[in-house]
């Protein structure tokens, strides 16, 4: 007889389990409370030295570790008085059992799923595999290796084709009940009906701060033309005198008083470039041109230090050969030290609350990178479609809104924002160009703002083939070399066909307004389409939003 180990535990009080260290030769047997031998196992040694080992090895775990619960349910269930082993002599030939028995050795790696293997019968014995787990594990696991390679088929095909998602019956069915899915289809309708136009229409934000007002205008002058809208705002650190001036000016242009295209924001805000405060300028001017319903295919933002390379004409019979979906915007993924520093910093902004311009405020606290987006970064000088702007500030799936809310604690946000947004939304994602079409000098390292351009800048200026530059300085030099040389600019406005006055006697041929359908293409249109050829490259197109 053995003494039972400490982790058997009996479930009933009257049973005395003794456990062995098997051998071979051994026989499990359960007596009766008459002393009558009810059920038993028995162990034979036909195999080699290798095998024996390992079938002592899996029957002794087996039994610990299997047979255990069957056996003491099995006990309380007859009243067994005890389980005890006793040597076994003799053979018999129940081939059978030492297969099963052998293959059990064989498998025991697979010990969690063949937990059933032995079972006791009642009466004699029996040792057989339970094949009731076969069944539902083989069904798991045809399904569990069909979804998986549903997954890495998915995941293959979509990172080379953007393909529409399958939509399931629930979806088909709600399409049209959501509203979400009319404001795609009048998004799409709207691309439709403005491409039907030949000849695009443009919509301009030109912005300054104190001292600004002039500078304003001369970049206004610069890239005026009838067809197009355009907003200025001077910030709230101008002086009330300044602003008034500028309003004035624009009031008293004879030009602008017929036309009726030139508006200036009466509502002046606080801008601060690194804050937010710059993208809420940004939507608002938008905000405003969509609700007077003006017809524009494209928004452009410029400061009062940008200055135009081509002429109006230059740029409208270019983008007239472009669709209306395409979003010029430089975009990159935010990683490195500015993924880092940026995004998990945490900023207020004094100028959405305080009505005098201050730095930033940092707090101590920080806040970890986002995961249900992902963040881009780039130019905070775009060129962006009406539908696009239309989507931002209508945002119907509200995706918009909540970048928005993000970004107002983000340090640098007007270079950030609507580049995480149209990176991140279906619609829009194919439609951003990387670039920003502005030639900008940089140091490198970069500092946090440009290089002011001068003389020395032109031919670079003009290889670049950009249709805008920053920065200049306030009436450089070279601002007179442009109006000249590119812009054919000698009074108010740059040249133009619409342009049908007389300039004889030094007169202002733009003073006489003619067709604005009319364009009249010069050196820069061919360079300007020589640069959006480039862009609209497969070979550069692929790069975008990755």
């Amino acid at each position: 007889m053995y003494r039972y180990y400490p982790y058997m535990r009996p479930e009933a009080n009257h049973l005395n389990l003794r456990m062995p260290h098997f051998r071979s030769n051994q026989m499990f047997t359960l007596t009766s409370p008459s002393g009558q031998p009810r059920s038993f196992v028995s162990l034979h040694d036909q195999f080699n030295p290798r095998q024996s080992f390992l079938f002592t090895r899996a029957l002794s775990y087996l039994v610990k570790r299997t047979l255990v619960t069957r056996l003491l349910a099995h006990v309380a269930r007859v009243g067994v008085r005890e389980v005890q082993f006793q040597p076994f002599e003799g053979t018999f030939g129940h081939k059978t059992l030492q297969q099963n028995l052998y293959w059990v050795c064989v498998l025991l790696g697979m010990k969690k799923v063949y937990r059933k293997v032995i079972w006791i019968r009642h009466s004699g014995f029996r040792v057989f595999r339970d094949k009731k787990w076969m069944f539902p594990f083989l069904a798991s696991l045809v399904l569990s290796v069909t979804l998986l390679m549903a997954v890495i088929y998915a995941g293959f095909e979509t990172s080379y084709v953007e393909e529409e998602p399958l939509l399931l019956p629930f979806d088909n069915l709600s399409e049209e009940y959501f509203v979400e899915s009319h404001l795609r289809k009048s998004l799409n309708s709207n691309r439709s009906s403005n491409s039907s136009e030949v000849l695009p229409r443009l919509a301009y934000l030109i912005s300054g701060t104190k001292g600004d007002s002039h500078r304003m205008m001369r970049t206004l002058q610069a890239v005026y033309h009838p067809r197009n809208q355009y907003v200025l705002h001077l910030d709230l650190e101008a002086p009330p005198k300044e602003r008034l001036e500028l309003a004035m000016s624009v009031k008293n242009d004879p030009t602008f008083l017929e036309v009726a295209n030139v508006r200036v924001m009466s509502q002046s805000n606080l801008v601060t470039y690194k804050g937010p405060t710059m993208i809420a300028c940004t939507l608002q001017a938008v905000a405003v041109l969509l609700k007077e319903s003006l017809d524009w295919d494209w928004f452009i933002n410029l400061s009062a230090s940008d200055y135009p390379l081509v002429t109006q004409d230059d740029l409208l019979y270019v983008f007239s050969n472009l669709s209306r979906s395409v979003n010029f915007i430089e975009h990159m993924k935010l990683t490195g030290w500015k993924l880092n520093q940026r995004a998990k910093s945490i900023i207020v902004d004094p100028g959405l609350y305080l009505s005098k311009k201050t730095e930033i405020a940092w707090t101590t606290q920080h806040r970890s990178i986002p995961t249900s987006f992902k963040l881009f970064t780039g130019s905070a000088w775009v060129v962006l479609t009406r539908s696009f702007l239309e989507y931002s500030i209508l945002g119907w799936d509200n995706f918009p809104r909540t970048i928005l809310m993000y970004y107002a604690n983000f340090v640098s946000s007007p270079e950030g924002y609507f580049h995480t947004v149209i990176c991140n939304t279906k619609e829009f994602k194919s439609t951003a160009i990387g670039h920003d079409l502005h030639y900008i000098s940089w140091d490198y390292p970069p500092k946090q703002h440009p290089n002011s351009l001068s003389m020395k800048d032109f031919d670079k200026m003009v290889k670049s083939k950009a249709p805008f530059a920053r920065k200049f300085h306030k009436d450089d030099p070279v601002l007179d070399k442009i109006d000249r040389e590119l812009l054919g600019r000698t009074h108010r406005f740059s040249s133009g066909a619409w342009c049908v006055g007389s300039s004889e006697n030094g007169s202002d041929p733009c003073s006489v307004r003619g067709d604005d359908s009319v364009l009249r293409p010069g050196p820069g249109a061919e360079r300007l389409k020589e640069l959006v050829q480039t862009l609209l490259s497969d070979e550069f197109r692929s790069k975008q939003c990755s």
